[in-house]
């Protein structure tokens, strides 16, 4: 900030008062005031309407200045308001709000004194000395504002950040009857604005039949209340108010005190303002918002290799350092359909529909193609890509080696291991990348398995879609699987062992551990287990999450959710294949479904190796944290993950108490940030969802088949791990996305609902190896759906039916 805002105090106040002193706002040039008078004195610089008013700096008791009566008298025949202005009162690190006095309507010299001397024995309170107690800051002393009241017809505040949300793109905007001192003081209830960048009101709650303010006036408070923020540079509270002949005034300006970071700053710009975005597919990677070092090292790897792919084949000229392929903002990630669409403009035989099933399942509507190319750079262009299709095998071969030999050294610095994380960041793009290349010809040879059994392009029934995928869950040998089949055994020999009841499901989850660490007859499988697959985990490309490994925990409560399941004698499944007459297809699926099996199995194996990548990483950056709080960089090695990767050797080089200030406060906002939701698709940058306000037609829910079968139960909805301990055996999980982290779940539920994904989801994938219905990119499931609810699920139709109780 410059030493204009309102948060700098450019002079500092002595600790003894000043001798008391008479100051009109003009003549205010810093906070040795008070925040009030400064905040008055800045609202008039920008060139705002306030009240006429002075300043008593350093006022006390019986002592006042002696051109006090005649800077009364100038301020006209009108009662004024004699307020505090505390030093430190409506700075940026505490509000004081309400601590000191404040008095109305004065009118008359005596009066006059006696309110300029209660403003001023307010600052020996009780109130203000037990506040001071808690925030650690005193009020060294009293200075005192007399402004000209407002006849207000209405009047209230205005915040140009949400306080409760913490979105810096949204302006609230309370309006109450009359003085704003009701509103203030708790007294009323006010009409509730809520107002975009754009000045559309996005929400409002009356208190009446007809609003306080008019559609001019929300305009006009919300216009000038940015125009104070743009000029100060940080988000404001402000204190307005309207008199009978529709002057709008303010009278009080100050920072906001309890935000965090701003939740939108790493959000990246879109190429084109109307890309339309998902969280399709991505969300089965990263679900939910990101620290600033995973957005800025896993979400920009992600972009890269989608970029590499459209390079590759001469989509795109070449890899644009700004983000094309996904986007980041208020802390999640998204796909950006528009720019994956690139492909289709640049080669033959891709359309924009094919995009949209492959990353959402379904069609997109929103989504409008983009110029072609030429058609003979189209031509070209497609042979480049079947090249890089079919040459995915080698590619993955040769990257086998690559990751054996990766490496994240150690080192004994925090700059010696940034630097050999800048030397190495490189790899992560390469893996990502590779990971993509064996995703694109598993999603070809998919999509053509699909084509082939609809006998049509893009266009397959619902029953053709589930035939599809029935012939695609043949693939045996799928990495991702034989995990699942190896946890489903420990899970069954652990509900042989006599003590496992009392010392394993029946523990807290940190004993249950400690126990299968050490119980002879389970230790070494369990030990076994984590040594081959313990570098997966919930949100596995997450920087912050530790695998299981590293932490346990996650992993062993939903082994002791199985277990209890199988000493309790409830069904549960076990991955299995069904078997395939090869002899009732036609040739072309005969001659195609092996490769796409093999595409399956390439891709979750590169996968497994893009996780590998990523925990090396993991790993480092814990040692990091570890290196930075031991060399006094930062007070907790968490913090970490809180700056941007880009940032960390300045960061280690410089240190300094507004590093840490800032990654706290970008700490804090993460907290925000998670509690969003986001539509599926978007038109533009994404914004949050609103409550919801969804429902189905008749209790029913079409999503995509992705797993045969038909199954009714109970419903379990879930949206994350935590609220899935709560499963019981045969119930029917009903979930936004899942990831690897889930997967001991799916041995105990009898069918799969996500409101997201695709029919190479990791829901998707697993479901059809245990045999279980599923239904993927259900939209509302779980906002129509509740846990308890009987449902109908049909994996051969996408169809989800709440049953209703009967009467």
């Amino acid at each position: 900030m410059n030493d204009s805002t309102m948060s700098e105090t450019a002079v500092a106040p002595s600790t003894d008062a000043p001798a008391a002193e008479l100051l009109q706002l003009a003549d205010i040039q810093d906070a040795s005031a008070g925040g009030k008078a400064y905040g008055l004195s800045r609202l008039v610089t920008m060139g705002l309407t306030v009240p006429p008013a002075f300043v008593i700096r350093g006022a006390r008791i019986d002592a006042h200045p002696d051109e006090l009566q005649s800077a009364w008298q100038a301020l006209g025949d009108k009662p004024v308001a004699v307020r505090s202005s505390a030093l430190g009162e409506d700075s940026a690190d505490d509000s004081f709000a309400g601590q000191y006095d404040t008095v109305l309507n004065v009118t008359g010299l005596s009066e006059l004194h006696a309110a300029i001397n209660a403003c001023v024995a307010s600052l020996d309170s009780q109130r203000a000395k037990d506040y001071v107690q808690r925030s650690g800051d005193e009020a060294r002393y009293m200075n005192v504002v007399v402004q000209q009241m407002v006849d207000a017809a209405v009047a209230g505040v205005v915040f140009t950040a949400d306080p409760v949300s913490a979105r810096r793109d949204l302006l609230v905007i309370d309006a109450v009857a009359g003085l704003g001192e009701a509103l203030v003081s708790g007294e009323a209830t006010p009409d509730h604005f809520v107002v975009n960048t754009s000045g559309t009101v996005d929400e409002h709650a009356l208190t009446g039949d007809q609003p306080l303010l008019t559609d001019a006036q929300i305009a006009q408070i919300a216009r000038e209340a940015r125009q104070a923020e743009t000029h100060e540079g940080q988000p404001l509270d402000l204190e307005w108010a309207i008199d009978a002949d529709g002057q709008l005034f303010w009278l009080q300006a100050r920072p906001i005190t309890t935000l965090p970071a701003d939740l939108n700053e790493f959000d990246t710009p879109l190429p084109r303002p109307d890309d339309v975005l998902t969280i399709s597919n991505v969300s089965e990677m990263m679900p939910g918002a990101v620290s600033p070092l995973t957005g800025s090292l896993t979400g920009w790897s992600i972009d890269y290799g989608l970029q590499h792919m459209q390079v590759t084949v001469g989509a795109r000229e070449s890899i644009s350092p700004e983000w094309q392929v996904t986007a980041w903002g208020f802390g999640h990630l998204f796909l950006n359909l528009t720019g994956n669409i690139v492909m289709s403009a640049g080669v033959l035989g891709s359309t924009p529909e094919q995009t949209a099933q492959t990353l959402c399942g379904r069609p997109v509507p929103e989504l409008k193609a983009l110029p072609s190319q030429p058609k003979w750079r189209q031509l070209i262009n497609t042979v480049k890509l079947l090249h890089y299709a079919l040459s995915a095998p080698k590619v993955v071969d040769k990257f086998d080696d690559e990751v054996a030999a990766f490496e994240i050294a150690p080192k004994q610095t925090a700059q010696a291991l940034v630097r050999e994380l800048q030397d190495k960041a490189s790899f992560y793009e390469h893996a990502m990348a590779v990971h993509i290349q064996s995703s694109a010809l598993s999603g070809f040879l998919s999509a053509i398995v699909e084509n082939m059994v609809a006998a049509k392009s893009n266009a397959a029934t619902a029953q053709e879609q589930a035939e599809a995928m029935r012939l695609l869950a043949g693939a045996s040998g799928v990495e991702s699987a034989d995990m699942v089949v190896q946890l489903d055994k420990l899970m069954d020999h652990l509900a042989t062992v006599p003590d496992a009841q009392q010392y394993f499901c029946e523990a807290n989850p940190g004993d249950a551990l400690s126990w299968v660490q050490s119980a002879p007859a389970v230790s070494e499988a369990f030990s076994n287990f984590l040594a081959q697959h313990g570098h997966r985990g919930y949100r596995e490309l997450c920087m912050r999450d530790p695998a299981w490994r590293e932490d346990p925990i996650p992993l062993i409560q939903s082994m002791q959710a199985g277990t209890r399941a199988r000493i309790g004698g409830a069904d549960t499944h076990s991955a299995s294949h069904q078997p395939i007459d090869t002899q009732q297809l036609s040739r072309g699926l005969r001659w195609i479904l092996p490769k796409a099996h093999n595409a399956v199995r390439r891709r979750e194996h590169t996968k497994s190796h893009l996780v590998t990548v990523a925990h090396h990483f993991k790993i480092a950056f814990q040692q990091l944290g570890q290196l930075m709080f031991a060399e006094d960089i930062l007070p907790d090695a968490d913090l970490v993950y809180f700056f941007a990767f880009d940032e960390l050797p300045d960061v280690v080089a410089s240190p300094s108490a507004a590093n840490t200030a800032l990654a706290e406060k970008r700490r804090e906002a993460l907290a925000f940030q998670q509690r969003f939701e986001f539509p599926e698709i978007s038109v533009g940058a994404s914004q949050p969802l609103g409550a919801p306000k969804v429902s189905s037609d008749d209790g029913k829910i079409l999503g995509r088949p992705a797993s045969n079968g038909v199954v009714e139960g109970t419903a379990r909805v879930a949206h994350t791990l935590a609220e899935a301990a709560a499963l019981q055996p045969g119930e029917i999980l009903v979930t936004p996305i899942t990831d690897i982290g889930w997967t001991p779940y799916f041995s105990m539920i009898a069918g799969l609902v996500t409101d997201l994904g695709s029919a190479v989801s990791h829901g998707a994938v697993i479901a059809r190896e245990y045999g279980l219905p599923c239904v993927v990119n259900s939209r509302v499931g779980t906002k129509v759906i509740q846990s308890g609810d009987r449902v109908r699920l049909d994996g051969n139709s996408g169809l989800v039916e709440i049953i209703p109780a009967p009467t």
